[in-house]
């Protein structure tokens, strides 16, 4: 919610400008007999005086709403720095946490060929195997142990980014992922993207800018004050009371108050251009990324559905033709790599499809609410 603006600015027109209190020395002699004397001459004079501006209901009102706007743009500002920081912290952390999910499968994969080794080790010496089998299980673990490596320096980067947020808490251990295949996001919403942080912020800009036309053209009505004065002279001499009303005359309106209400015009065009390219800006990047997110949706779902199974199968049937004799070392080490594969060309989907969660979720559903 926005900042509620300090109380002279909920008064219907805002407060009048402070008034000015002016003091003088009027007719003040500065050579002859009488020379810096206050008191002897009868037009020396000491004043004390105070001055006030008038400015119009209608013009206070606008200046408040000026104000408002200000408090208003600023919020919005805060808002939105808001929903990227959100949107950046879950970004990082499921950076990390699908980088550890990453390892998790890796590791596995290089436990099992590592007892795939020193099994074939154990058969070469016995004469039950050939050693032809060891350099293809040793090029797939020196293959794993480098993307172990890799997966390493992923998580390492994404808890380093969550640090610049969440300080030591970034290396705590994670909880489970968010279900990032629900998106609250009503788009038959027409205001959606009006109240995305972002544009609302710039949406201030144009209603600054529509604000500073009307006090530019309120300005060819110009302000007026009234000053009342009182002199004190010599004790031979009466004192005074003075006052007045200065009203100043828009004779070069053409050259000063028009020219500055065109200026106003234009600033105002080009906000609303720009808060027009903007919005739809906005709408493009949001449709992109929700089609985007839906499409992987999708794929992760059918290829979890086909091709794991798949893999699976293709395991069950080089271990039954390994042990029948019929089949090599090998062949099940690459039925085994090949399932690792799938696992992990599924576990870079869901991490696309995170990455585009979190930017739907907290940048447009979560930012755009009240």
């Amino acid at each position: 919610m926005a900042r509620e603006p300090p109380a002279s600015w909920r008064s219907p027109g805002g407060p009048l400008p402070d008034p000015v209190l002016r003091l003088a020395v009027d007719n003040l002699p500065v050579n002859g007999l009488d020379q810096e004397a206050s008191t002897r001459d009868f037009m020396t004079m000491r004043r004390i005086g105070l001055m006030q501006e008038y400015v119009s209901a209608d013009k206070r009102a606008l200046l408040r709403q000026r104000a408002e706007i200000d408090v208003t743009r600023l919020d919005a500002t805060r808002r939105s720095l808001a929903t990227n920081l959100r949107r950046d912290v879950a970004t990082a952390w499921l950076d990390r946490y699908f980088a550890i999910r990453a390892r998790e499968l890796l590791k596995t994969l290089e436990a099992e060929v590592g007892l795939q080794l020193r099994t074939l080790d154990s058969q070469v010496r016995a004469g039950k195997a050939v050693s032809a089998d060891f350099p293809t299980a040793s090029a797939l673990l020196l293959q794993t142990q480098d993307r172990l490596l890799m997966v390493d320096r992923q998580e390492r980067l994404a808890q380093i980014a969550m640090a610049r947020w969440l300080g030591k808490d970034a290396e705590r251990d994670l909880a489970g992922v968010p279900n990032i295949e629900i998106l609250a996001v009503n788009l038959a919403d027409p205001a959606l993207m009006e109240s995305v942080p972002s544009v609302r912020e710039h949406a201030s800009e144009s209603a600054i800018a529509q604000t500073e036309l009307a006090i530019a053209e309120s300005n060819k009505r110009p302000n007026w004050s009234w000053e009342l004065s009182y002199s004190q002279r010599g004790s031979a001499f009466s004192n005074m009371v003075s006052f007045g009303v200065n009203i100043p005359l828009t004779f070069n309106a053409a050259n000063r108050q028009d020219r500055e209400i065109s200026a106003k015009q234009a600033q105002l065009a080009q906000a609303q251009a720009s808060h027009e390219d903007l919005l739809r800006e906005t709408r493009t990047s949001f449709a992109a990324a929700y089609a985007e997110w839906q499409n992987l949706v999708e794929r992760r779902r059918r290829l979890s559905e086909a091709l794991l199974p798949v893999a699976r199968q293709r395991i069950d049937l080089s271990m039954a033709a390994y042990r029948a004799g019929q089949g090599s070392i090998s062949s099940v080490l690459e039925s085994r790599r090949a399932e690792v594969e799938a696992q992990l060309q599924l576990l870079d989907l869901q991490r696309e499809t995170a990455r585009l969660w979190a930017q739907l979720h907290y940048v447009y559903a979560e930012g755009a609410r009240p």
